[in-house]
């Protein structure tokens, strides 16, 4: 397997594994009565600082050498990947999940990563991927979309939805800058870790944060976990394959949270899981998507595999 098929599995797991974050959110939300705001920063702080602590010296390192500009760039990603969240949490709370995806990660993300990476990083799709690419995203949206439910009205939720993809695939855009010189695991703790603070400064500020019963703090902790698997291996893939390709190929997570949703439902039929209605258009929408991915996978003779930072 060739180094640019390696990083494409890579963003295809960081999909899955951020599929098992939202169902475990879910369910974590319906057993205990956990505020937004803290489980969308907790579990950031604490995936940060398993990442920073794997690695300790070169964290030190890392910090030090940011420089005045690269400490500007990591201080505006947070920010942006912040508030990325947070209007990402309200509008799924205005408008529902499905349509918040619909309108997020599974269109208007891909769209503003693959214009921000062609105006800042120079990024350009083949044809062969950019048939791919809409493939994906076709494939996302027949599985994700319900008719009855989705009109063409444009509220308050829907505009949080796009801004909140605008917020999030710049964000994508500079932490795909920032991998070029500087090292992996390090530069995800840092990132993790002050969006989860930001998150709570903010959340805190608006006087929207309620704490919790003291059990549920373990499940906090552990909800950890996932942000540092998830967003570890979602930067590995930005300087090898592009920013582009990743954010179509994480597109996925949509289908693939359906999918892990099935799985929960086939151990625990009880479960309170919220599944597509339609789904026949959920299984034609997945094999459309993974049609796509055999295309953006498919290896292309004159394209060579660009280093970049270690995979630890």
């Amino acid at each position: 397997m060739d180094t640019r098929s390696k990083y494409v599995m890579v963003a295809l797991f960081s999909a899955l594994v951020v599929a098992f974050e939202s169902v475990s959110i879910e369910g974590a939300l319906n057993i205990a009565d956990i505020d937004l705001f803290l489980v969308s920063s907790v579990p950031s702080i604490i995936g940060g600082l398993i990442l920073m602590g794997i690695y300790p010296k070169r964290t030190v390192a890392f910090t030090r050498n940011l420089g005045r500009r690269g400490w500007f760039t990591m201080l505006a990603l947070c920010v942006f990947a912040a508030v990325g969240v947070i209007l990402w949490f309200d509008a799924v709370s205005r408008i529902g999940a499905s349509k918040e995806a619909l309108l997020g990660g599974g269109s208007s993300e891909v769209l503003f990563v693959v214009i921000l990476s062609a105006a800042f990083l120079s990024e350009r799709l083949t044809r062969l991927e950019g048939i791919g690419s809409v493939l994906v995203v076709v494939g996302v949206f027949v599985v994700l979309v319900n008719i009855e439910s989705v009109g063409l009205t444009i509220g308050a939720g829907e505009v949080e939805a796009i801004v909140s993809s605008l917020m999030l695939g710049s964000s994508v855009v500079m932490a795909t800058s920032l991998l070029k010189t500087h090292d992996l695991t390090p530069l995800s703790g840092v990132e993790l870790l002050l969006s989860g603070i930001l998150v709570v400064v903010i959340g805190a500020a608006a006087g929207m944060i309620v704490l919790p019963e003291p059990s549920a703090w373990m499940i906090l902790i552990l909800l950890g976990l996932f942000p540092a698997v998830g967003l570890l291996t979602y930067n590995a893939p930005l300087p090898k394959i592009g920013a582009s390709l990743t954010s179509v190929l994480f597109a996925l997570n949509g289908i693939m949270t359906v999918g892990v949703q099935l799985l929960v439902l086939s151990v625990v039929p009880d479960a309170d899981i919220m599944l597509p209605k339609n789904v026949l258009l959920a299984v034609l929408g997945g094999a459309i998507a993974f049609a796509g991915v055999y295309l953006l996978n498919k290896r292309v003779e004159r394209q060579k595999a660009k280093l970049g930072p270690r995979l630890t």
